[in-house]
């Protein structure tokens, strides 16, 4: 069950028109520079307690997003707003020590369990480094929030000296997600934290994830391959394509009604248990060429692929707009003048 989350009237982080670009260097053509858009104009606001799902084809921008939120890579514009107990910092101008001090309250799990651990490191140290590093207690009271850390995400504490690779591929996530939970942060920036393991294995770690954000008030963008995995954990799903926000929406709406036909095409890949109704539903199978995010588009990004183009859609690029109180979506199949405020 999804915890109780308080709205986004009062969100604890916001992004907003925020943009990643990455120079590839010259055309050897034509001698212009390729700029590839790998986040192109970002916008959502994150409540306390809430999960907000990140879900889109490979290559679409979502882990860029989750790392420009962080400044693991640069910004080109927009900004990112993290608000604690009533005071607002914007994460994108803060350099050196004090983005340190805010990363305290930012924190990501990572995809992969078996590459984002030291394997020279026991759990302990691994557990205790960040600890060290923001000189939080003594040594004797480090080995105990260790053990503590370790007990909350379901870890024996006894296996406190063992190196990573003596445990499991989900006992190793726990890892992670107990080493990101050692600051005590607001927000957790979780990145594919399920899809490299095994699926007997992923319900446990949602569970817990689950439990956790109930427990401590933590606020997920939690970003995945894996629909259902999202429809489960999330109480909100934005959809990106190409580096661009394409729908927002609640989770039941979204799931229920969804509006853009690339959101569209994305749930009907998602296999129905049943099989009569498998065999019966429709699938829409994407077709055309996918566009290179290092190419400039004129219209919708997503016109060479859909179903339902328009020659506007060529035209004009659709921007994110609001379809209903908790439904936004960007495409010309919904004029503005359809839309509620």
């Amino acid at each position: 069950m999804k915890s109780i989350i308080s709205t986004s009237a009062f969100p604890v982080l916001q992004v907003d028109s925020l943009r990643v670009l990455f120079d590839q260097g010259r055309d050897r053509a034509t001698g212009k520079r390729r700029i590839l858009r790998a986040v192109d104009g970002i916008s959502f606001e994150l409540g306390k307690g809430e999960t907000l799902g990140i879900v889109g084809e490979s290559g679409c921008g979502k882990s860029t997003l989750a790392r420009a939120i962080l400044r693991l890579v640069p910004i080109a514009s927009g900004s990112v707003t993290l608000s604690l107990d009533g005071k607002s910092t914007r994460v994108d101008q803060q350099e050196g020590s004090s983005l340190r001090g805010i990363r305290r309250h930012l924190q990501m799990v990572f995809q992969d369990p078996y590459a984002s651990l030291n394997p020279r490191m026991t759990v302990g140290d691994i557990l205790a480094e960040p600890l060290i590093i923001f000189n939080i207690g003594s040594r004797k009271d480090r080995m105990g929030m260790v053990q503590d850390l370790m007990k909350e995400v379901g870890l024996d504490p006894k296996h406190v000296l063992r190196y990573p690779h003596e445990f499991s591929g989900g006992q190793r996530q726990r890892i992670g997600i107990a080493r990101a939970l050692a600051l005590n942060p607001q927000v957790l920036l979780c990145d594919e934290p399920v899809s490299a393991l095994d699926v007997s294995v992923r319900s446990q770690v949602l569970n817990l994830l689950l439990d956790l954000q109930e427990r401590r008030g933590l606020s997920y963008l939690f970003i995945a391959h894996d629909l259902a995995v999202v429809k489960r954990i999330s109480h909100r799903v934005g959809v990106m394509y190409l580096g661009k926000m394409v729908e927002l929406a609640s989770s039941d709406d979204l799931y229920a009604h969804p509006q853009h036909p690339y959101t569209q095409a994305l749930l009907s890949a998602i296999p129905v248990p049943d099989p009569e109704i498998e065999r019966s539903r429709e699938r829409i199978i994407l077709s055309g060429d996918l566009p290179s995010p290092s190419d400039e588009c004129v219209g919708c990004a997503f016109a060479s692929r859909c179903r339902q183009v328009m020659a506007r859609c060529r035209e004009v690029m659709p921007i994110l707009e609001r379809k209903d109180a908790d439904h936004q979506v960007a495409c010309h199949l919904y004029p503005s003048e359809s839309i509620q405020a």
